[in-house]
């Protein structure tokens, strides 16, 4: 099983040189709903990663994604460089 990554150009790079099998470049909505539905019916992609601007630009076709009964692929948001994670008030 492969685990790919939906991201700005910088995330991608970042993560294909850290050894994730395919990175996908997605700066605008049409090419993010394209890869999305691209990954979700091949067959070899066990875990998809879609950065957070990413999912911004498709929140709908994301939460159709994670919340189908299809166990695999599992797909998950992860945060990226545009967005700073909530540091608990710090």
């Amino acid at each position: 099983m492969k685990v790919v990554l939906l991201g700005p150009q910088r995330m991608v790079m970042g993560f294909l040189l850290g050894g994730i099998h395919e990175g996908y470049v997605c700066e605008d909505t049409e090419e993010s709903k394209k890869r999305l539905e691209e990954c979700l019916v091949e067959p070899d992609i066990g875990i998809i990663l879609i950065s957070q601007s990413v999912a911004d630009l498709i929140p709908d076709r994301v939460y159709a994604a994670r919340t189908s009964p299809r166990m695999i692929p599992v797909v998950s948001v992860i945060p990226d460089e545009m967005r700073r994670p909530d540091t608990c008030g710090v």
